[in-house]
């Protein structure tokens, strides 16, 4: 075997392993509660129905229709601008979508978005389309996030200006 085929199958071998990393990221919330401090939006049939849900940390305007187990929802999720203020970069930014049975249990868990730049102020913009699991009465969403400071090169300045976010579902 050349080492250009056996390049090319590594690099191949790694992208199947991360690929399949990525799939199942959201698996680990089904089941677990959501927390009191996410706001849980009660499904409607029909639509489009639409609405914000916002945390200290960021806030989504969205819509979505129902129609039977079809679910369509577009919107757009903004970081909150206290960032700004004490913040220079955005490093990671996701967005995820539950579909919670009537206890609040997850039935579903899909990311919505992810940012792609380093902006404070980027603005997610979404459209998915999903099958409604069954046994779903309402959904939230959820979100995972780091920021950085001016001065990430040097070691102890990264530990200091970086600071992590979430809100997610992680009770059984």
């Amino acid at each position: 075997m050349t080492a250009r085929l056996k390049m090319t199958c590594l690099g191949l071998f790694s992208l199947l392993i991360l690929g399949s990393g990525c799939v199942a990221t959201s698996r680990h919330f089904v089941g677990n509660t959501t927390s009191p401090a996410q706001p849980i939006i009660a499904l409607q049939p029909g639509g489009p129905h639409a609405d914000s849900w916002q945390t200290f940390d960021i806030k989504l305007d969205y819509q979505y229709q129902q129609d039977g187990d079809m679910f369509e929802i577009s919107g757009v999720a903004v970081l909150s601008s206290h960032y700004e203020i004490m913040y220079a970069r955005l490093r990671d930014l996701k967005v995820y979508l539950f579909f919670l049975d009537k206890d609040s249990r997850v039935l579903q868990a899909e990311m919505l978005d992810r940012s792609l730049t380093i902006q404070l102020d980027e603005r997610l913009q979404f459209t998915r389309f999903y099958k409604v699991p069954p046994g779903t009465a309402s959904i939230t969403f959820g979100y995972d996030g780091t920021v950085r400071g001016e001065n990430e090169g040097r070691a102890m300045m990264m530990m200091e200006n970086t600071r992590s976010f979430y809100l997610l579902p992680l009770g059984k």
